[in-house]
Parts: structure tokens; sequence; C-alpha cells
């Protein structure tokens, strides 16, 4: 399935991954406008808020899923 076929969760789990690897790249807190580097758990409960869909979109929307890739 594509990025505009899944569910609002996976969608949030998709975000929740983008966050967590621009805390890995150490640019969380460049790109998010924040004064820290790690996430927190706020963060990732909040993550399909924080992310805008479009830079979801751009950055998965080349990707085929499958229901595996979600948990």
């Amino acid at each position: 399935m594509q990025y505009d076929e899944l569910t609002h969760e996976q969608k949030n789990q998709l975000a929740g991954a983008y966050l967590c690897q621009l805390a890995d790249d150490g640019k969380f807190a460049e790109v998010m406008g924040v004064d820290y580097d790690a996430l927190s758990y706020g963060d990732m409960a909040d993550a399909i808020d924080l992310v805008p869909s479009d830079v979801l979109e751009q950055e998965y929307g080349s990707v085929c899923f499958t229901e595996d890739d979600f948990f």
C-alpha cells in the first residue's frame, strides 16, 4: 500500500519513526525548533501533530508498505 492508503495510526507510527530518525541524526532540536535534543514521551504521543503531513508524504511517498511494517 502507498502512503495515501495508510490509516491515521499507521501515519502516526511513521511520524514517530521520522522524529526518532531526526534525534538519531542529531537534527531534532534544529528541525523541530525546540531547545532539547532527545524525544520526550509527549513528542512520541503527539508525533502526528508535530510532523506535517506533507513532510511525511515527501519522506515516505515513494515507499510501498505492507501490514508487517506496522505494529
